[in-house]
């Protein structure tokens, strides 16, 4: 959600450890219109019943227990959908909210009120280099939700990957909840070749996966 681009319809053979993948094409986005963000988000609403066992499975998938006072770095957090779901599933975790967008941040700090106290925001765009020194860790997890795919560049995911690696405390989690576009399988190499351990796709549709591993 804080990546600004254009994809092309076409084809792209990419260099990415794996085959051939689709590169997407939609509409630029602009996250810095209060009109457009708030739009954009009344169009997930529907969208979000459609996610709950992702999220569900997920949170499942996290090796604390849920009275744990765990720390979550939800990257491209967006409005907060999955931060939301994971601190009422974790009533004793933090959130820190990682998105490119203050309007984005702004639509997330005013849904997420009831949690007041337990998230805060940064801004920063985790597809440029240095992002993860503006984020305060370790963390016992850190998560995604259909973000990380928009970066659209194998070598810059890979690199996101590798840089979540070290802010994962040991015995942490890297889960990501995405589309299949870097193919999953790459992705998966990726994870561990970053270091992270036991991964795996944990829950999968036709579309979209829960993948990651552990450190």
């Amino acid at each position: 959600m804080n990546i600004n681009f254009v994809l092309s319809m076409q084809y792209s053979t990419i260099e990415s450890g794996g085959a051939p993948w689709p590169i997407q094409h939609h509409d630029p986005h602009d996250w810095t219109s209060p009109e457009y963000v708030s739009k954009w988000a009344e169009g997930q609403d529907p969208k979000e019943a459609n996610r709950a066992a992702a999220f569900s499975l997920l949170a499942d998938t996290i090796p604390f227990e849920k009275t744990a006072a765990i720390k979550i770095l939800d990257m491209g957090a967006g409005y907060g959908a999955l931060s939301k779901s994971l601190l009422e599933r974790f009533p004793n975790a933090t959130a820190i909210c990682q998105d490119g967008s203050e309007e984005m941040a702004k639509l997330g700090r005013e849904r997420m009120k009831p949690l007041a106290g337990r998230f805060e925001y940064v801004l920063c765009d985790f597809g440029k280099h240095g992002w993860s020194k503006l984020v305060s860790g370790p963390f016992e997890a850190i998560v995604s939700s259909i973000a990380i795919h928009n970066v659209g560049s194998p070598r810059i995911i890979r690199g996101i990957y590798e840089d979540a690696y070290t802010l994962v405390t040991p015995g942490g989690c890297f889960l990501n909840f995405d589309r299949s576009s870097p193919p999953w399988e790459d992705q998966m190499h990726w994870l561990r070749g970053a270091g992270f351990k036991d991964v795996q796709i944990f829950w999968r549709d036709e579309n979209r996966a829960v993948f990651g591993g552990f450190k």
